[in-house]
């Protein structure tokens, strides 16, 4: 029974704080930065997509990345475009166990990857035509949320993200 229990996967990969903030550094930078245009190479279907989300959200609501994402925005004086740069840094931190939980590359490849699995099924319109499903979205939105540091934070506002709109953002990448 102990053998299967390491074999699947960690439900909540991204629980631990990085060592970095540990020590009150900044993040590194992101690594395995890609060298042309990345191709997509993994594929989810809608139902693992949403647990995928779900993942993402377990990883964001995590007290460590709150504190270092509120703190982001005050050290950002709130401004958005500063915000977005930083958070990126901060989020990978979440997203890395996750993507490797989950088989992707823990890199710009995965981030590539983890990306567009997301817009294809969370955008309105999906690929085969179909909207995307009400249950996922509210899925992405809370997952939203948490990655922007909740309402608390004082990202979110009048300028939350709109998955109907078409917007660039979705649970794992920031633009």
């Amino acid at each position: 029974a102990e053998d299967a229990a390491r074999s699947l996967m960690d439900e909540n990969a991204a629980r631990q704080r990085p060592q970095w903030a540990l020590e009150g550094e900044a993040p590194p930078s992101l690594a395995g930065a890609p060298d042309g245009p990345l191709e997509r190479t993994m594929h989810l279907t809608l139902t693992l997509s949403g647990d995928f989300i779900e993942e993402l959200a377990r990883g964001y609501s995590q007290q460590w990345f709150q504190d270092l994402v509120h703190a982001c925005a005050r050290d950002c004086h709130y401004d958005r475009s500063e915000f977005l740069r930083r958070l990126q840094h901060i989020a990978f931190e979440v997203q890395k166990p996750v993507l490797e939980n989950w088989g992707f590359e823990g890199d710009a490849q995965g981030l590539y990857d983890m990306t567009c699995i997301l817009q294809e099924h969370s955008r309105g319109r999906r690929s085969d035509g179909s909207d995307a499903p009400a249950w996922l979205k509210e899925r992405v939105d809370s997952c939203l949320t948490l990655l922007y540091g909740g309402h608390e934070g004082g990202m979110l506002g009048s300028q939350a993200p709109d998955l109907d709109t078409g917007a660039e953002v979705t649970p794992g990448a920031v633009r």
